[in-house]
């Protein structure tokens, strides 16, 4: 927008997996964008960046965001004073969500110099293979020169799913459209506001929701909301999953999800990887694999829920493989596993149309 109007052009890497109207919305201001590897998140994007740059300096400026001291600076200077002055001096909490982490570095100092004993928590990802676009899971990315872990008095994770549940209610229940990253910041917010007795909280909502509506999960949250559908899974088949498929990595890992009705998992079968192809990144349910898991559902007075299985150090979501071989009507449990440790885990059900897969809540218990 700022280079339209002045007349610059203006190139931009983004991840290949930014949303479609984000793309959009750039094309629509002239940016010329540059796709870099999904897999490498915004650190993909901040190296190619810095090549692009390297290789003709003359030709461009390189703002470089997340070391630019004028990120930070703009929110000392501005966001904190509007926050100060908009709660009339009553703030006690402020929580924010790490990305450059210009909003919270900025913001918070500000305040820790207007009020001492003000409560500075900042928001990451729970894990390196998450879903909320412009976030950092600091502990495995490239760490912005800007920031500093010792301002924030506590650090909270969120889950996508959390964060993506809680947009879901933000637009149904309150009518404001917010980003997931703003879901998250919601999470950590209103996990603060169950462990205080009083107090008054400031998070920030960093962009609008309608950046994002080609997202599968408004659609798996207007299921889940209207026809209650969802995964029931406790919490010992979750740890014998987690299990199966820390032992099965680098290899993916595959099984069963059985019990007495459909969503309702009371057992996570395991099966044998099989596979010709590589093993890291493919598992077969061939139809003797899925007789196998139809036969123990059957012996134990079950029925066949599912499938589960791994995605090493990649994101927990289908992949075109998954899709080709996915049958209708069942529960498609994804766990993506980082260097051997689970971490993030969704749930999935192909369309009706096979055209791809609809996102659905899971329940813990």
């Amino acid at each position: 927008m700022l280079g339209a109007s002045r007349g610059f052009g203006v190139r931009l890497c983004v991840p290949a997996n930014v949303t479609s109207e984000r793309k959009r919305l750039l094309h629509a201001y002239g940016a010329d964008l540059v796709l870099t590897d999904p897999m490498d998140g915004s650190d993909g994007a901040i190296r190619e960046a810095r090549r692009i740059y390297a290789q003709d300096p003359n030709r461009y400026f390189y703002p470089d965001q997340y070391n630019n001291p004028a990120n930070w600076r703009a929110h000392y200077e501005t966001t904190a004073p509007e926050v100060i002055e908009q709660t009339g001096g009553r703030l006690t909490h402020f929580v924010a969500g790490l990305g450059t982490s210009g909003t919270f570095m900025g913001t918070g100092r500000r305040l820790r110099e207007w009020n001492r004993d003000v409560v500075l928590v900042s928001v990451q990802p729970f894990s390196p293979l998450h879903g909320l676009e412009g976030m950092k899971h600091m502990d495995s990315a490239m760490v912005p020169g800007i920031y500093d872990p010792t301002l924030a008095d506590r650090d909270e994770r969120v889950s996508t799913e959390e964060a993506h549940a809680l947009v879901l209610r933000l637009a149904r229940e309150i009518g404001l459209l917010a980003g997931p990253s703003g879901g998250a910041a919601l999470a950590a917010s209103l996990r603060l506001a169950g462990e205080i007795d009083h107090g008054v909280i400031v998070t920030v909502f960093p962009d609008s929701g309608d950046r994002y509506l080609s997202e599968r999960f408004w659609d798996a949250g207007a299921r889940v909301n209207v026809q209650h559908e969802g995964l029931h899974l406790p919490a010992a088949a979750l740890v014998e999953i987690h299990q199966h498929v820390a032992k099965g990595y680098p290899d993916e890992s595959c099984g069963a999800l059985i019990g007495p009705k459909q969503g309702e998992v009371v057992e996570a079968f395991p099966l044998t990887n099989t596979t010709s192809l590589e093993r890291r990144r493919r598992f077969l349910v061939g139809p003797e694999e899925y007789r196998v898991a139809e036969r123990r559902a059957t012996d134990t007075g079950q029925q066949l829920l599912g499938f589960y299985h791994s995605h090493p150090d990649h994101p927990a979501v289908p992949s075109a493989f998954d899709l080709e071989h996915a049958w209708p009507n069942l529960s498609y449990l994804i766990v993506s596993v980082c260097k051997g440790q689970p971490a993030e885990s969704r749930s999935w059900r192909l369309k009706t149309d096979r055209s791809g897969y609809d996102e659905e809540q899971i329940h813990h218990s």
